[in-house]
């Protein structure tokens, strides 16, 4: 059954414009009639369904064409394009992120640039930041590897925007030379108290090493350790564990 240019955009549900310049395109076939008209066959409502929902999906007119001449299958395109929209909320959270710490926190335009640039780092250079931190602050004693581990952040690549948001700030405050000082202190002490033995258990150690993060390494040292926990997915830390 042959449909009108009208009656075709009515049950598909776009406008007359719209079945027009699909046609133009040659996304749509017609055929014309002696007053020069175009008419369309009953496939024509189906395939512009299918346009005008490859095209709110996000997917450009090249590549509906591919679908609808069959040069790629729906599937493979769909595939595609999911993984292309995976990478761009990605990119999304990431802004999201910086504007929302940079409002809340109320920033300079140097401290926004600096942010930005923080989250469109690489893993390698996220790694690098927080392994020069740690080696400033505790060093790099193979018999504090595991103390390492659980002080490094790992920004997963599908990271929540909590996550990316809590990196912005565990960047920045590795950074800070007044809270490396109060870290280097702390590793300090905690070297005193342990003497050789830096892995030595004791509850009596346990008493003085709690002391020793509450005075010297303060509520930004437990904050450090709240925001590991956060980008890393794990249970927030006790404030007495801090």
């Amino acid at each position: 059954m042959d449909h009108s240019i009208g009656a075709v955009a009515r049950l598909a549900g776009v406008s007359v414009k719209t079945v027009r310049y699909y046609s133009d395109l040659g996304l749509l076939t017609s055929r014309r009639t002696n007053a020069g008209h175009r008419r369309y066959d009953g496939s024509a409502v189906a395939r512009l369904e299918l346009i005008r929902t490859l095209r709110a999906l996000g997917l450009d007119l090249e590549t509906v064409r591919t679908v609808l001449e069959q040069e790629r299958t729906l599937a493979d395109v769909l595939a595609a394009h999911a993984e292309a929209l995976a990478v761009q909320i990605r990119t999304l959270q990431a802004q999201h992120a910086v504007v929302a710490v940079v409002a809340h926190h109320h920033s300079t335009p140097e401290e926004l640039t600096r942010m930005h640039d923080l989250t469109a780092q690489s893993e390698q250079d996220r790694r690098a930041l927080i392994a020069g931190f740690l080696d400033s602050v505790i060093g790099d004693d193979p018999r504090l590897a595991a103390m390492r581990q659980n002080l490094t952040p790992v920004l997963p690549d599908n990271a929540e925007p909590r996550q990316v948001q809590a990196w912005l700030e565990l960047a920045t405050l590795a950074s800070d030379e007044d809270f490396r000082a109060a870290v280097r202190r702390m590793a300090v002490g905690y070297r005193a108290l342990a003497g050789d033995d830096l892995l030595w258990s004791d509850p009596e150690l346990r008493g003085r090493l709690i002391e020793l993060r509450r005075t010297t390494g303060g509520p930004r040292w437990h904050r450090y350790v709240e925001l590991v926990a956060l980008v890393n997915g794990w249970a927030a830390p006790s404030r007495v564990a801090g």
